[in-house]
């Protein structure tokens, strides 16, 4: 069987690593076919193209942007994804969300769980996944929710995996589990991205006659 080719528009190495875990660890199930192995399935390239990223909380918002603007840039059918952090208490405002990596940047990692004590140490992981066919864009949600860790722990330096613990990873951060017993596979298995991933997999499949009538 020939495998869906789909296009994830990002420069991150890190990423890159991420998603290729996500492919060969993940089942993509769909009705009336048995599970099968998301790398068998999908063939993903990481075209190199530069997106826009509104300034702003929501990042359904942000993602729905910034995959038209990846569209444009290559003009294919492709992925794109934005996530950031979320405090449990500031839930309902998506507070920082899409502002997390601008923080982040300025901040530094010390800076930024420090401007965050105030509201509390839970925090939701959230992940957005695009897709956009060049006439309709759709959206998937990941979460995770955990804490923030007191200081930066771990050595993988990718945005805000040094801060965040997730729940269900012994009260180390994403770094620290990447760095341990399974590796960077022990993260993925509990990444929001990965959730994010899954929904998106699914509905490419599910879709596929539809969306990539070559392939069927």
């Amino acid at each position: 069987m020939r495998r869906i080719k789909v296009r994830y528009a990002t420069g991150s190495a890190f990423k890159r690593q991420e998603i290729e875990i996500i492919l060969n660890h993940l089942e993509v199930v769909t009705p009336n076919r048995p599970p099968s192995r998301a790398a068998d399935v999908f063939d993903v390239e990481f075209p190199n193209v530069d997106t826009d990223e509104p300034l702003e909380r929501n990042l359904v918002h942000m993602v729905r942007h910034k995959v038209r603007s990846a569209y444009r840039g290559i003009m294919a059918p492709c992925i794109a994804e934005h996530a950031g952090l979320i405090l449990e208490t500031l839930e309902d405002k998506s507070y920082p969300g899409g502002l997390t990596q601008p923080m982040w940047d300025a901040l530094g990692a010390e800076g930024f769980v420090n401007s965050m004590r105030w509201a509390g140490e839970r925090a939701i992981a959230r992940a957005v996944v695009g897709y956009c066919d060049g006439l309709r864009v759709y959206t998937f949600v990941g979460e995770t929710k955990g804490t923030l860790a007191p200081l930066p722990l771990g050595s993988r330096d990718f945005y805000w995996d040094t801060v965040f613990c997730p729940d269900g990873g012994g009260g180390l951060t994403y770094a620290q589990i990447s760095e341990g017993a399974g590796g960077l596979a022990g993260k993925v298995g509990l990444s929001q991205s990965t959730k994010a991933m899954s929904q998106l997999l699914n509905h490419l499949r599910s879709n596929s006659a539809a969306l990539f009538p070559t392939m069927s």
